[in-house]
């Protein structure tokens, strides 16, 4: 969730990919995927929907997608590439990729153009492998998506949703992590916040019902569905149904079971979904406060949105919130358990794991050095265990060293 990011690699080669492979021509003469490979994933499922608080195949009969989600190409571009992603299609078979764009943090907004131009390539290549992927407008800090520094999120989803409007893979995630967190300006603790300000579900709806529309436009004019649309929620993504309860916001002071008003404020589009973030060894049963031994028990709060609205988890990890330090794959069984029906709606969630990277931090899947030798089995312990489920989930192979029955968790 705060990722902590200090530094950066020089990767300006890696950005001179363009939208198509051709950055001369105009965009409507460039071929975008509208077929897919036989028995792939978008083959299979076709135009994505949510149908009763449900991701659902273009028959309408529940999906769920499992796959990664890439770190900042900024940091970690080498590990981004055709060969890459076509192994994590044939070996690891995801079915879904994640492409985490920052728009902060030396992304985005140091050189719109090459940042556009990489995500279409990426694009592109998820295309050709036939699975689904999800342009993430990838905010942190300022955790506002209302900023001024987020300005550019209109032209950008606009000729996104313009180009590739009879693509049945792309989805959209619209902002990242809405959080309270406006600066972090201190040279020596860059991890900390050092000036907040409230970030409520209101305010990332505003943003919502100006960039939502944007995108619908771009499909009414070729006449396609409404993609699926995954749209951040209070808090890191931790605080879902926001939108269902008056002064559900981040600290606030209440425990996620305390009762708050209640109130209707969800999106009024189709295909819109709500994210979730969890990072197993911060986000679980909760903790000892106020004479509780469950505080903020996020596994029971959980069990029942799942319920109550339609929910995309773009992303997680085994670790701490700051992806980093030890791994706690009992726990995180317990949520993947969750997200696979085990729940109050019995929805099925699809799922992006934090993240396919050679990063130093526990969190990324391969080991330091591994994007440079082209090595995309070169797993961490983290690597390990994601595979594993990956194979399980999307594979329907049998292995019982990963969500194993003992850790579902039951209310």
């Amino acid at each position: 969730m705060k990722k902590i990011l200090i530094g950066a690699l020089a990767i300006a080669a890696l950005f001179m990919s363009s939208c198509g492979r051709n950055v001369n021509k105009p965009v409507e003469e460039e071929i975008v995927y509208s077929n897919y490979p036989e028995n792939s994933p978008v083959e299979r499922f076709g135009k994505l929907q949510v149908k009763d608080l449900q991701l659902c195949d273009q028959d309408g009969n529940p999906v769920q997608l499992a796959g990664m989600s890439t770190m900042g190409w900024q940091w970690c571009g080498e590990c981004y590439t055709q060969e890459s992603v076509e192994t994590l299609v044939r070996e690891w078979g995801i079915s879904v990729l994640r492409l985490a764009m920052y728009v902060e943090e030396e992304g985005y907004n140091t050189d719109p153009e090459g940042f556009r131009d990489r995500m279409c390539n990426l694009i592109d290549i998820c295309g050709e492998y036939g699975i689904y992927c999800i342009v993430d407008w990838h905010i942190l800090t300022p955790g506002n998506p209302l900023d001024p520094k987020y300005a550019g999120a209109e032209d950008f989803f606009r000729f996104i949703a313009n180009k590739y409007a009879d693509s049945d893979h792309v989805i959209y995630e619209i902002c990242n992590e809405p959080n309270n967190c406006l600066e972090k300006g201190d040279t020596l603790k860059p991890w900390e916040c050092t000036k907040e300000t409230d970030v409520t579900w209101d305010m990332i709806a505003e943003y919502a019902n100006t960039i939502i529309p944007a995108i619908h436009n771009e499909y009414d004019k070729v006449g396609a569905p409404h993609p699926i649309v995954i749209v951040g929620t209070p808090q890191w993504d931790q605080l879902v149904d926001a939108c269902l309860k008056e002064g559900m916001c981040q600290g606030n002071g209440k425990d996620l079971c305390d009762s708050l008003p209640p109130r209707d404020a969800r999106l009024q589009f189709d295909n819109v979904m709500y994210a979730f973030h969890f990072y197993s060894k911060e986000h679980n049963e909760g903790f000892e406060k106020d004479g509780k031994s469950d505080y903020y028990n996020m596994y029971s709060y959980m069990y029942d949105v799942l319920g109550k609205l339609p929910v995309f988890c773009s992303e997680f990890g085994l670790c701490a919130a700051n992806g980093d330090g030890e791994l706690d794959p009992d726990r995180t069984d317990k949520w993947l358990l969750m997200l696979s029906g085990k729940n109050s709606g019995e929805q099925l969630v699809s799922f992006c794991n934090w993240s396919f990277s050679d990063n130093e931090r526990s969190s990324s899947a391969l080991n330091p050095g591994a994007c440079a030798a082209k090595n995309w089995n070169d797993l961490t312990p983290s690597g390990e265990y994601i595979k594993k489920v990956l194979s399980v989930v999307n594979l329907g192979k049998a292995d019982s060293s990963v969500l194993k029955e003992s850790n579902v968790y039951s209310k």
